[in-house]
């Protein structure tokens, strides 16, 4: 086999071939988000990866299910205890998960949530004790326990009433928005407004529960 020429001093190297899609069109490859990145890595096995996916949702989630959580229910059922049976079945059905874009992981997992909230409020009826009994445990842990699920369902509360004074409009605007996770074109489509009506609508609301929630000074 004959060796390739030698390329002439200062002649610049060819440049790598550009990725083609169907009959040779150039296309940008997209870049993975870290949400799909995590959702890959889990679905094949990674468990870190799977913890890393869930606690990037946790937080939010958490708070969507105690402000629309009634308040009979967060008593009998900690919203925490809703959080871990909405991830346990998360992490079992995630292989069928099917990405339709930008935070549609995040309205996934609020879709199980409110299922799991709905069994829970089922079944309220028929419960004899209620969930939250404390077990044998050391009485400091169980006092600062109960007070932290005390003080959590308290902000909960007042998050709760503040959302409930607001006016129609903005109440939903929030909800559709923050608690679903939901873009603000979806938000303006299910509210029959234009995005910039949604925009107006959050700012107000976001102002009006900055009056609500600021400590009596």
């Amino acid at each position: 086999m004959n060796a390739a020429a030698p390329r002439p001093r200062g002649e610049p190297r060819a440049a790598a071939p550009l990725p083609t899609g169907p009959q040779g069109i150039w296309y940008a490859p997209r870049r993975m988000s870290r949400t799909t990145r995590l959702l890959e890595e889990a679905r094949g096995g990674d468990k870190s990866a799977r913890e890393a996916l869930f606690g990037r949702h946790r937080g939010r989630l958490s708070t969507f299910l105690r402000v629309t959580m009634s308040a009979a229910l967060a008593r009998r059922v900690p919203p925490e205890d809703i959080l871990q049976e909405t991830l346990l079945e998360a992490a079992r059905k995630l292989d069928g998960f099917e990405h339709q874009g930008t935070g549609s992981f995040y309205r996934w997992l609020v879709g199980i949530a409110r299922f799991k909230a709905s069994e829970a409020q089922r079944a309220q009826g028929a419960r004899k004790r209620a969930l939250e009994t404390p077990l044998e445990e050391d009485p400091l842990h169980d006092r600062t326990g109960v007070s932290s699920v005390a003080a959590r369902a308290e902000r909960a509360d007042l998050l709760r009433e503040a959302l409930e004074r607001l006016p129609a409009a903005q109440g939903a605007a929030i909800r559709l928005r923050y608690l679903e996770g939901r873009s603000t074109r979806e938000t303006a489509e299910a509210l029959e407004k234009t995005e910039a009506a949604v925009k107006m609508l959050v700012s107000r609301a976001f102002a009006t529960l900055a009056t609500h929630l600021s400590p009596p000074g």
